[in-house]
């Protein structure tokens, strides 16, 4: 659309030049007409004049196509100058700029407010990088300080052993949650920034179920957590790497707001037309309507007593796996009664 604009300009200032040299053109030659017809002033004077009378009509002409052009072209250009400062201004990391529409027409018009939408968007960009650095620099400083603190405790001589072996368990934890705190802002990094290789093969679905569960074995072996698993035989065909972590990221929430001897459901269906669902249930917490409109956001934690356990990044790498692979997530939870996360692959 808008190399088409710009075309349209380039023909309709080159047509208005050249309409003015045509102009000019036409009335030299109706003043030389005039001239050869008119016998006012006398042949002799004509004669002795007409030289002088051509050029002064010639160059009045000129003057006035000259002044008819530079009108034309300031009225064309000033549109485009607007827009070029406010780029320029963006470009410069103004993301404040707004384009008054209504003082253009026609194309420009159209062109001003499509600038003026995509001004909008790098703002609201601009706004989640900055809220994105500030929670990570948030989140960050969280386990540096502990470790910082756990890392001077242990330099006392005089700490007695078992203290000093609970200070190292400690501070092992606090170097688990900042390790898991990189790997996923990364991870989140590389997705939204697409570059992760999306390449799409076929793999066993239900297997790779099964071994996302067998990677929690430890954590819901110490919760005694039952699992229910109804994984048929699925061949799929997507990006293997991606839906591994959406798994994980998923079993591994139900697991932590799961209590002890409560329940996890993983079922699987590929009985529908256009998409396979991946269901992942459990009987635990529950969560608010409020924080079920939050749960995907990033640094989103509404329980901040289970802070340690996790980043807030989670649900967010599943949602954003699900947007680059077609997919879509949901959620229906209750309080004290469980949450259930249902998963469409299209087929």
């Amino acid at each position: 659309m808008k190399l088409k604009f710009f075309n349209k300009l380039y023909r309709r200032t080159i047509a208005v030049v050249f309409a003015m040299f045509a102009l000019t053109f036409v009335l030299f030659i109706f003043i030389i007409f005039l001239l050869a017809r008119t016998n006012l002033f006398g042949e002799e004077i004509i004669s002795e004049n007409t030289g002088l009378i051509v050029v002064a009509c010639i160059v009045s002409l000129l003057l006035l196509a000259q002044v008819i052009t530079i009108f034309w072209g300031r009225r064309i250009n000033r549109p485009v100058e607007i827009i070029s400062n406010a780029v320029n201004r963006v470009a410069q990391g103004e993301f404040n700029v707004k384009i008054d529409s209504s003082k253009f027409k026609n194309e420009m018009k159209d062109l001003a407010n499509d600038l003026n939408k995509m001004i909008t968007e790098l703002n609201s960009i601009e706004v989640m990088r900055s809220d994105f650095v500030s929670n990570v620099s948030h989140e960050f400083r969280a386990p540096l300080s502990s470790i910082q603190g756990y890392v001077t405790l242990l330099s006392n001589p005089e700490l007695a052993e078992e203290q000093r072996k609970d200070y190292f368990t400690k501070l092992s934890e606090s170097t688990r949650q900042l390790a898991g705190l990189v790997d996923n802002v990364l991870k989140l990094s590389r997705l939204e920034s697409q570059n992760i290789v999306t390449e799409e093969k076929f793999f066993s679905l239900d297997e790779q179920l099964r071994q996302a569960v067998l990677i929690f074995e430890q954590q819901w072996s110490q919760k005694n957590i039952w699992l229910n698993l109804e994984l048929p035989e699925c061949e799929y065909n997507g990006n293997e790497e991606m839906l591994n972590q959406m798994w994980t990221n998923l079993i591994g929430n139900a697991i932590k707001f799961t209590d002890d001897n409560g329940e996890i459901g993983i079922s699987l269906d590929n009985s529908q037309k256009d998409f396979v669902i991946v269901t992942i249930s459990d009987n635990g917490e529950g969560m608010t309507e409020e924080v079920k409109a939050h749960i995907f956001e990033k640094f989103y934690q509404a329980d901040t007593s289970r802070k340690a356990e996790g980043n807030g990044l989670g649900l967010a790498l599943v949602k954003t796996i699900a947007d680059l692979t077609n997919a879509s997530v949901t959620v229906e939870s209750e309080i004290r009664k469980g949450s259930k996360f249902t998963v469409k692959l299209p087929k």
